[in-house]
């Protein structure tokens, strides 16, 4: 084949932009403008054989259009996936290039696909599941494709063949070093580039892939094998400083599942960054509360004095029996250690939490979750630092192969058995079989209200706090 071209396809992650823009921080939910960083890692295996033309859905117009037209004289065409509304794009894109070009080989990745490749394969539009970490078994299904040869025996790969599904072994988990840098030039900086709270210009980097936790209601335990690997300080250190310079670049949101894991590596990092200077900040830095509470000041010193403005952590409940059912690994007295350590230390705080996990009382785990939310705004809004401070609430989701996918199933979920059916799936309002309506209406209720969606000040939080609370008494 003299086809040359190769395409990688981020969908679109909603279906609509966010309903509640956020007024203090720049999303309800997620950013929706964001780096490609998986495709990135793929284009960076082939760039030097190959043509690659990366799709970003959230800055491209016309995309589907644009795919269409490129995939006429294209090699294969390579879709991203997570478990939300990117398969339904993916699938719909896929669909609409197959019409045109049925011998067109499609590949399929990330978490979704991962951990469910014969139900992604049994989609017809799909020829190509990798499993895990794309970087490797991507390079050599490309050059397998050029030369018409079969995938087998390349790891970490599902396909079709003869009419079968055939899966070849699993792949080792590699080291993120072992990978040549990700190269930002493939696709356009400029139109990535979004302002966040106090930011003008920033992207998104990662310096470390997968996690070593293995919280139950998380995809990332299947995708990496609970494995964690992290770029040299030098390394991170360098690659920061350049884009910086490149590009012109004030802040990084890192989008790290576990910045935190290696404290060590975490303090030559930042030794590195004062030394130099850089004068650039560290967002959205990810971090797990069990780890962050045990962090000493000399620790949270270096944090501040390198540029790690927000960190942002899954404290997931106020009620000890949920984090519990999610394994994971934490006691809910560490949250307010956490906001303390954050607040001594002048640094902004992110936080997740979810309700609706399966086998915990409904009531006890909202009045529970809600009251520790309102102590981390009432921490912030006595001392007017409101705009310091952003939290997010969402529903628990139940992801493929999960324990408390299990666990859901056994308490009145219906098994999603097709990939169609994930594609539907709403992973930020997630109404739970077992989790009652009037629980579902008070917590979405409470997160509009809450003063980083509402725009709301302290005293007129509190106010409102006070008829949340009335109106749980009533349930």
């Amino acid at each position: 084949m003299d086809k040359n071209s190769i395409i990688l396809f981020n969908p679109m992650p909603v279906e609509h932009p966010v309903a509640i823009p956020n007024k203090m921080t720049t999303s309800l939910q997620v950013p929706l403008v964001n780096v490609p960083l998986s495709l990135l890692a793929l284009g960076r295996m082939v760039r030097d054989e190959f043509n690659v033309k990366i799709v970003n859905a959230v800055v491209d117009n016309d995309y589907k259009k644009n795919i269409i037209h490129d995939s006429k004289n294209a090699l294969c065409l390579a879709v991203s996936s997570m478990t939300c509304y990117q398969i339904s794009d993916g699938i719909d894109t896929c669909k609409a290039v197959k019409e045109l070009y049925p011998q067109l080989p499609v590949i399929w990745g990330g978490y979704h696909p991962s951990t469910e490749p014969l139900q992604t394969l049994k989609n017809p539009y799909i020829d190509i599941v990798i499993r895990g970490q794309g970087e490797i078994p991507f390079k050599e299904i490309v050059k397998k494709i050029r030369k018409n040869e079969s995938l087998h025996g390349i790891r970490g790969v599902s396909y079709k063949e003869g009419g079968k599904i055939i899966e070849n072994p699993g792949q080792k988990f590699k080291a993120l070093d072992s990978f040549p840098p990700i190269a930002y030039d493939m696709i356009d900086v400029e139109r990535h580039v979004k302002g966040y709270k106090f930011a003008n210009r920033c992207i998104d980097y990662y310096s470390s892939m997968g996690c070593a936790a293995g919280c139950d209601f998380c995809s990332e335990p299947l995708f990496c094998g609970s494995r964690w690997s992290g770029l040299p300080p030098e390394t991170v250190v360098s690659e920061l400083e350049y884009l910086a310079k490149t590009y012109d670049i004030d802040t990084f949101m890192i989008r790290d599942s576990d910045f935190f894991i290696n404290v060590k590596r975490v303090k030559e990092i930042c030794r590195l960054m004062i030394g130099k200077n850089m004068g650039i900040r560290l967002t959205s830095v990810n971090g797990r509360m069990e780890q962050l509470s045990r962090m000493d000041d000399e620790v949270w010193g270096l944090l501040r004095k390198a540029g790690i403005h927000e960190i942002f952590i899954g404290f997931e409940s106020g009620l000890q029996e949920a984090l519990d059912a999610m394994n994971k690994g934490a006691r809910t007295s560490q949250i307010k250690m956490c906001i303390n350590k954050c607040i001594e230390h002048d640094i902004d705080i992110r936080g997740s939490f979810m309700v609706g996990i399966p086998g915990v009382d409904a009531k006890e785990e909202v009045t529970s979750t809600f009251d520790e939310i309102h102590k981390i705004i009432s921490a912030y809004g006595t001392m007017g630092k409101l705009k310091h401070m952003d939290i997010l609430l969402s529903f628990f989701t139940p992801y493929p192969h999960t324990r408390l996918y299990e666990a859901s199933v056994k308490n009145g979920l219906k098994p999603l058995n097709t990939l169609e059916e994930w594609g539907d799936f709403d992973q930020f309002d997630f109404k739970a079989p077992w989790f009652s309506q009037v629980y579902f209406d008070i917590t979405r209720d409470f997160r509009a209200g809450m003063p980083m969606n509402s725009g709301c000040g302290f005293e007129e939080w509190c106010g409102f706090y006070e008829g949340i609370k009335k109106r749980l008494g009533r349930i």
